[in-house]
């Protein structure tokens, strides 16, 4: 079964006034598809992003907002999801690169 994931990046702010962009794309948000199948390693996905230039942006004081969200893909019948499903942080200061690491804890159960 598949899950889908989805990054908000500085999810606080309207879409177009967003501080932050994924470097691939150049946007505030990434979504992808992660597959799940029993028995294998967990998977780690890297993203980068940056931060606009300051002159882009009147707020320079307030923490980033980040979110991640995991639902189950619209072909997987039979499923549930359980555990953390959303993930939310802030980030304080303003850094020009970064990492940011989300680790949720939750499975898949058989219905």
């Amino acid at each position: 079964p598949d899950l889908e994931a989805e990054l908000q990046l500085d999810r606080l702010k309207p879409r177009p006034s967003r501080r932050v962009l994924v470097l691939q794309g150049h946007q505030p948000s990434w979504q992808d598809e992660l597959v799940v199948a029993p028995g294998t390693p967990p998977v780690c996905s890297n993203l980068t992003a940056y931060l606009r230039d300051e002159a882009e942006f009147k707020d320079k004081l307030s923490p980033v907002a980040l979110s991640v969200a995991l639902t189950l893909s619209r072909n997987a019948t039979g499923l549930v999801l359980y555990g953390d499903t959303l993930v939310q942080a802030q980030v304080g200061g303003t850094w020009p690169w970064g990492d940011v690491t989300v680790v949720t804890r939750g499975g898949l159960i058989p219905t």
